[in-house]
């Protein structure tokens, strides 16, 4: 996703308040491209977000609906930890789908009650995947497979949420509402961070081929 210019301003003026908004609408544009694999419909429900969409999986047809509520971004040393609350889920296929998971989800034999639980039993998670129980997800956006491949926006990415941080999420507006937060995981936190990412570069120029 690009950001225009006058748009990163806007959010860059937004976040000296102490908040930032993002349109549903950019989110929307990216579930799109999604559109020959699973459909999607995002809309607002207030203070999280309501995820409907249908997807093909073992030859049926499957719709589902889920309510997403989100923590801010919580600082542990090196994690950069966000809590994703998942309730309301439904799973439902017409009468006449073939394939065991639609006579699974026909007869009620999967617990949407405990959703996460769900994708804790999954046989492969990615590693970014801390926790998946009941119907909290934790994700450590630091093993997000872009920012951990990468040295350098590992490091920055480290040194801004430790200086400016994500204290909650909301959806207002058909927006995302970032609170924003000074010096989330304290000065000494901050300190380290900073440090790591005005070192990484010149520490990879001497060895290049280290850890």
């Amino acid at each position: 996703m690009q950001l225009e210019p006058a748009f990163a301003a806007r959010l860059l003026l937004q976040a000296l308040g102490g908040r930032v908004s993002i349109p549903l609408s950019l989110l929307r544009a990216q579930a799109a491209r999604l559109a020959d694999k699973v459909s999607l419909e995002l809309e607002g429900a207030g203070p999280g977000l309501r995820v409907r969409g249908e997807a093909t999986a073992l030859g049926a047809d499957i719709a589902f609906s889920t309510r997403i509520d989100a923590s801010g971004i919580r600082v542990e040393g090196l994690r950069r930890t966000v809590r994703i609350h998942l309730s309301e889920a439904e799973l439902s296929t017409p009468d006449d789908a073939p394939g065991p998971l639609a006579e699974t989800i026909r007869n009620g034999m999967i617990d949407t009650e405990h959703p996460a639980t769900l994708i804790g039993n999954m046989v492969s998670l990615p590693s970014m995947v801390l926790e998946a129980s009941g119907r909290d997800v934790v994700i450590d956006l630091m093993r997000v497979p872009a920012i951990e491949r990468d040295e350098r926006l590992r490091a920055l990415v480290e040194a801004a949420t430790s200086v400016v941080g994500i204290t909650g999420v909301r959806i207002a507006n058909d927006a995302i509402e970032l609170r924003l937060g000074l010096l989330p995981g304290g000065a000494g936190e901050a300190a380290k961070s900073t440090a790591r990412a005005a070192l990484t570069p010149v520490i990879r120029y001497l060895w290049p081929n280290g850890r």
